[in-house]
Parts: structure tokens; C-alpha cells; sequence
């Protein structure tokens, strides 16, 4: 409040100042020409006196009835001490005189100074001299010679209080300046007050905005062009304070993510070195049974080989399921897209599976029509079909699994993967996509997985732009509906993307 009132002080002090130079300069001008116009008027005055007197001269009855006219109407008046004395050049006498009191006046000041009119008059003006035998100033004296030289009207005016009232400036001149520089200073605070009030708004915001960082401006600018400008700043402000906020909102949502993916390789890696650690080590281990055993009999030897070889086979496997994952996180956006016509991969699909026998006895079957063509890349789908054909055979003690369409948009063919097995709990469904998540980790290895097909599956059909969900299927087992694009996707999206499911 202190910074305000200093601000607002200093900025009404200057335009106030400013008013009162512009008065002042004014009311001297208006004083000075005042004066100067009383002046000339009580000038006229007296001069129009001496001029009826002069005018009068021909005839001595009317020079002795004007003067006593002229005494007569001036003794009411500011020039009641007039002093007005006629003199006959002629004869070097005084011939008439008004008023009372002598005043000589030094024979220099009729040989110099005097001005012809056009009256052929010649004329001496004085103004406020120290002249005459009583030693009275004079406010006026003037010594008029008429046109034939035969009078010399003199004409004598002592200062007085009369004259000096008469001569002053009228008060209410005063008045109506100091009226008007009253106006002008209330006039000046007011506007000084308003432009301050910008002015204080504006240093308190930046003062707010500089000390708190959640301080939010709600400064109430007035309708003017400084508040329209204040108005802007505070809207660039609020918009710099909300990007900054937006930013690091995404900085913290980038650190996160950038820790939860760091998480996921260090818990990646920490699975990867458990995982490969026991095949190596059962590998180690029936190694150097046989070295240390070389009398080992033969059954027994061919045992162990077979034993290190599935091992080793195992091992192979969860090798090229690493280098798969690995292909499908770094260039999934690179993978060749074209349009494959899936009733024909699923048909060959099943007489391979038929002729393998890696499902173990269970019934394989399809309902796929034909001329249903989807795109994608042939050896994801490939992957993808086997390795939920070979996770339903390990896993769910079923005695049929298949393959079907369930429906289809502009954009996506829906199918169902599903086997009529025990299916999984409840609480492991949301976590059978997770790398190396094992329902039973004792079963499953014995079944010989790795802990990655799954996770294959899944970005697989993410990486040809479709999705893939679980669920338990009604009557048992497992059903994974996924979505293939039946139209050439205009960018295939990353794995960690799946793409969007068209109801």
C-alpha cells in the first residue's frame, strides 16, 4: 500500500505541476493585459478630459463652463484629485485651473518626448513620477499644446488609493483562477488515481507472480487500453503458468514412465537370467555327471544326453522367443504389412497340426469362411496361430480346441482362439500376457514353455494392429478374442499401443 500511494503521490505531484505551470503562464498573460487595458482606460479618461477643455478654447465662457463640467463629473469619481491648470502661451499665465495643489514639472520633459496626434495637438505623457513642488508621486501627468500653440492644458494625477483600486486587477480574475486550478488538481488526482490503480495492479501481479508460483491473477483492470494490456499480460501469464503446469505434468508422467520401464528390464532381465539359469544349470550339471562317470552304463548315459538335449533344445527355444520379443519391440513399425487370405493359412495350419502331432491327440478345428482376407504379415500370424495351438496343448487338458470368426466391421475381423480345458483362475487372467508368468511354474516347465509365447502372441497382433484379450470361456477353458484389420491399417502402431477394437 506504501509503493502504491508513493506511485500515485509523485505521478499527481507531476501532472498537477504541469496544470499549474500552463495556469500560471495563462493568468499572467491575462493579468498583465488586464492591467495593461485599466491602464489606458483611466488614460483615456483623463486625456478625454483635456481634450474637452482644448476643444473648448474658442471661446472663454465655454472653456470656464466645460472645466467646470469636467470638475463636476469627476468628483464622483477614482479621478476626484485630479489636477487639471490651463495656461496661456500668449501671455504666460494661468488662465483656468481644476483641483487643488501645484505640480512643476522640469522644462527638459517639454522639449523631449512630446508626440504630435493627428489633431495637430502635441502631447508629454508621464507615468508614475516623483514630480512637483510637494513632492507627491504622480501616477499620471500630461502637458497637451493645442493645434494654434495658444494653450497648454496640463493635467495631474497623484497616486491614490482610488487609483490604485481602479488600476488593480478585479479579484474575481483571482477567484476564477484559483477555481479553475482547483478543478484542474481534483480533475488531475482523479485521472492520476485511475492510471496508478493499472499501474498498482500490474506491480502487485508481478510481484505475486515472481514470489508464488500458485498464485492465480485475478487483477480487476479497468476498461482502458493500459487495463486491455494488463488484461493481455495476465492472460500470457495464465497460459505460460498452464503450459509449465502441463509440462511438468508430462515430465513426471515421463519419469514414471521411464521408471516403470526400467522396472520392466530389470525385472526383464532378472527373469531372463532366472529362466535361462536352469536349463544351463541342469545342462552343467548332467555334463559333468557323464565326465565324472565315465563307466556310467549305457542306459543310464543315454538317459542323461537326453536329458541335456531337451535342456539344451529348451534353451534354443527361449533364445529365439528373446530375439523375437526383441524384433517386435524395436521395429514393430517396420514390419511388412500385405493382405493374406486367412481361410487358406488356417486350412493349411490345420493339416500341418494334424500330421505333427504337437497337440497330442486333441481335435483341431476351424470356422473360417472362404474369401475372408485380412492384413498382416505372414509370419507373425503364423507364429501367433502355433503358439496359441502349442499353449492349448501343454496347458489345458482339453480334448478340442479351435478357431473361429465371430464377426466383422469397415476396419476389423473379431476371432476367437478357444479349447474346452480346465481354464485358469480368475486372478491369473490379467497377468497370462506378462513375460515369463507362470499359472504353475512346476508344470509349466516340466511342459517344456518358455514363459514367452503368449507375450509373442500379444504383440504379434498389436504390431499387425489389431487386439488381443482373455477370458475364461463358458463350459471351460481358454478364449482369446483378437482382431486382425481387414483394410490396410494407414500406420501399424507399436507394440505397447494396442490399436482400438470397433464396436
Amino acid at each position: 500500500m506504501k509503493r502504491r500511494i508513493k506511485y500515485h503521490l509523485r505521478l499527481f505531484l507531476v501532472a498537477a505541476g504541469c496544470i499549474w505551470a500552463v495556469l500560471l503562464g495563462f493568468a499572467y498573460l491575462v493579468v498583465r493585459e488586464e492591467h495593461k487595458f485599466r491602464r489606458e482606460s483611466i488614460v483615456e479618461r483623463i486625456d478625454l478630459a483635456a481634450s474637452s477643455i482644448a476643444d473648448a478654447q474658442t471661446s472663454v465662457n465655454d472653456l470656464r463652463q466645460t472645466i467646470a463640467f469636467v470638475k463636476k463629473y469627476l468628483d464622483d469619481t477614482y479621478l476626484s484629485d485630479i489636477v487639471i491648470q490651463v495656461y496661456d502661451l500668449r501671455s504666460r499665465r494661468q488662465i483656468a485651473v481644476v483641483g487643488e495643489g501645484r505640480y512643476a514639472v522640469p522644462q527638459t520633459a517639454f522639449e523631449h518626448g512630446r508626440v504630435s496626434q493627428s489633431d495637430g495637438t502635441r502631447l508629454l505623457r508621464l507615468m508614475d513620477k516623483d514630480l512637483g513642488v510637494e513632492r507627491k508621486k504622480l501616477y499620471y501627468y500630461s502637458s497637451r499644446i493645442t493645434a494654434d500653440g495658444a494653450l497648454d492644458i496640463r493635467v495631474a494625477v497623484p497616486r491614490s488609493t482610488k487609483i490604485t483600486q481602479a488600476a488593480s486587477i478585479d479579484p474575481i480574475i483571482w477567484i476564477s483562477i484559483l477555481m479553475v486550478g482547483a478543478l484542474g488538481t481534483l480533475l488531475a488526482y482523479i485521472t492520476t488515481s485511475h492510471q496508478a490503480k493499472n499501474v498498482t495492479l500490474l506491480h502487485d501481479f508481478a510481484q505475486r507472480a515472481a514470489s508464488d508460483k500458485d498464485f492465480i491473477p485475478m487483477g480487476d483492470f479497468p476498461s482502458d487500453e493500459i487495463g486491455e494490456i494488463s488484461r493481455q499480460i495476465v492472460a500470457i501469464y495464465n497460459s505460460r503458468m498452464q503450459a509449465n503446469v502441463r509440462r511438468e505434468r508430462e515430465h513426471v508422467i515421463a519419469l514414471k514412465a521411464t521408471q516403470e520401464k526400467n522396472n520392466m528390464k530389470k525385472m526383464l532381465t532378472d527373469n531372463i537370467s532366472h529362466e535361462l539359469k536352469t536349463p544351463i544349470g541342469i545342462i552343467k550339471a548332467y555334463i559333468e555327471m557323464l565326465i565324472n562317470q565315465p563307466d556310467m552304463p549305457e542306459k543310464d548315459r543315454a538317459h542323461f544326453l537326453g536329458k541335456t538335449q531337451a535342456n539344451v533344445e529348451r534353451l534354443v527355444s527361449m533364445l529365439n522367443d528373446l530375439s523375437t520379443m526383441t524384433r517386435l519391440d524395436e521395429s514393430g513399425n517396420s514390419i511388412p504389412i500385405k493382405e493374406i487370405d486367412f481361410h487358406s493359412t488356417i486350412f493349411t495350419l490345420a493339416d500341418d497340426v494334424a500330421k505333427s502331432g504337437i497337440i497330442h491327440g486333441m481335435d483341431f478345428r476351424y470356422n473360417i469362411p472362404v474369401g475372408c482376407n485380412i492384413f498382416g504379415n505372414e509370419g507373425l500370424l503364423n507364429s501367433v496361430l502355433q503358439n496359441l495351438i502349442k499353449n492349448s496343448a501343454a496347458y489345458s487338458q482339453g480334448t478340442e480346441m479351435g478357431i473361429e470368426l465371430l464377426g466383422r466391421n469397415d476396419r476389423y475381423m473379431t476371432f476367437a482362439f478357444y479349447d474346452n480345458g480346465t481354464g485358469v483362475g480368475d486372478e491369473h487372467i490379467p497377468h497370462l500376457f506378462d513375460r515369463f508368468y507362470r499359472v504353475d511354474s512346476g508344470r509349466s516347465r516340466k511342459a517344456g514353455g518358455t514363459g514367452l509365447g503368449l507375450p509373442i502372441v500379444k504383440s504379434s497382433i498389436i504390431t499387425m494392429g489389431g487386439s488381443i484379450t482373455v477370458r475364461n470361456r463358458k463350459g471351460g477353458g481358454l478364449e482369446f478374442i483378437f482382431t486382425l484389420p481387414c483394410s490396410r491399417p494407414k500406420k501399424p502402431q507399436s507394440a505397447d499401443k494396442p490399436a482400438q477394437k470397433e464396436e
